[in-house]
């Protein structure tokens, strides 16, 4: 700002401020720094009486064009509603006909600058949008609105506790983004996470706090999630997967398990099972009485029997060890989705031989004494000697001899 000389006193003398606009508002209008405009625009005087034709909105200069302890009077002598606004957009008063608010600067590090406003002549109090907007909320005139504000990052990063309500979407490749501690942010914060890069996000709890029981959850790409906070664990919901990627494995030591096992927490919904362990008595393994599939093997070791149930199946479906099967629960029994082994050997009604050896298959598709040597015969001479018919060689020694 220029400043003047007092060349009787040698002090600083400030250029005057406009101290009065009579502002007839027609239309949107963004007012202007006195020492910014040229004559006639509509100015940021010291005290502004508004006669507006509808509602429409007054925008302040940039705050960090000013200093601190700018101050305005809003004074609207109706009929309408007129909103004012930062120079970043947001709201700051909504001023009712015939009402009078004042504001002032408190911060002009950016544009749009921190305001307080306060209302002169108030019979009852009445609060302001903006000055109750806080994370996930977001001032639209006199009233509040939802606020999900979104972040694209490629990089590892850690939510704060300003992260509460933020959507962030992965685009990179693999990363990972650590939350706060459940303790820290408290019952009720949450945040939203969407996974549209080209490898999976690991979202990993602070310390050893769980996300759904686990000590981590991958979201592949596709997947998204709303990750809340209980205050002592996190919990999502909406955990949306892509169909591309919805085949997922699980492995469960049973090793000290005896009896029975039940799947629960993050062990639901995994599709492919390995068991592993060594087992010390039979094992049943029991899935939620929900529609499912399940693909299991069966990696123990000790000679039990591992078997799959639903709540409440006394005979499940055994998974031989060794073996990989797949069953599927129909609400109320685990059953096989795969039909049982094909019995050896295949009679010969089934297209089979019904036998074991050759030789048992030549006799059991009919093959005599005569007709098996003569088609397991080495050579023609093995073949005709088969079935008693002399060689050509033999008939022409005999001819000669008699002749």
């Amino acid at each position: 700002m220029s400043v003047f000389t007092n060349v009787f006193g040698g002090t600083t003398i400030y250029p005057s401020d406009v101290s009065y606009l009579s502002l007839a508002l027609t239309a949107d209008v963004t007012l202007q720094w006195p020492l910014e405009a040229s004559t006639g625009n509509d100015l940021a005087a010291r005290i502004i009486d508004i006669t507006p034709t509808g509602a429409y909105d007054i925008t302040m200069p940039p705050a960090d064009q000013t200093g601190v302890g700018q101050t305005t009077l809003f004074n609207n002598l109706g009929p309408d509603t007129v909103t004012v606004l930062d120079a970043s957009g947001g709201t700051l008063i909504s001023l009712l006909a015939g009402q009078q608010w004042q504001l002032y600067l408190i911060d002009n590090t950016t544009s749009a600058g921190t305001w307080r406003v306060f209302r002169y002549g108030a019979a009852t109090a009445q609060a302001q949008a903006s000055a109750l907007a806080g994370l996930g909320l977001v001032a639209q005139g006199s009233v509040l609105s939802q606020n999900y504000p979104t972040t694209v990052f490629n990089s590892n990063y850690t939510i704060g506790a300003a992260d509460r309500a933020a959507l962030f979407v992965w685009n990179g490749a693999s990363g990972t983004l650590s939350l706060l501690s459940s303790v820290t942010a408290g019952n009720g914060f949450f945040v939203s996470v969407n996974n549209a890069g080209t490898g999976n996000l690991v979202i990993d709890p602070s310390g050893a706090e769980t996300i759904n029981g686990a000590a981590t959850l991958t979201l592949r790409p596709g997947d998204s999630a709303t990750v809340n906070s209980s205050g002592s664990a996190w919990f999502t919901v909406g955990f949306g997967q892509s169909a591309v990627f919805a085949f997922d494995y699980t492995s469960i030591d049973l090793t000290s398990v005896t009896n029975t096992y039940t799947l629960s927490g993050a062990e639901l919904n995994r599709i492919a099972y390995s068991f592993i362990g060594t087992l010390t008595t039979n094992m049943e393994i029991y899935v939620p009485a929900t529609t499912q599939q399940y693909w299991v093997t069966n990696d123990t070791s000790g000679a039990f029997i591992l078997s799959v149930h639903a709540p409440g199946q006394v005979t499940g479906v055994t998974i031989t060890q060794g073996a990989a099967n797949i069953v599927y629960c129909n609400g109320t029994d685990v059953v096989p989705a795969t039909t049982g082994g094909i019995a050896s050997p295949l009679a010969v009604a089934d297209g089979g031989t019904g036998a074991t050896t050759a030789g048992g298959a030549l006799i059991n598709l009919g093959g005599t004494s005569v007709g098996i040597a003569v088609f397991t015969a080495a050579n023609a001479a093995a073949a005709r000697a088969a079935i008693g018919v002399e060689s050509t060689s033999d008939t022409y020694a005999f001819a000669v001899a008699i002749s």
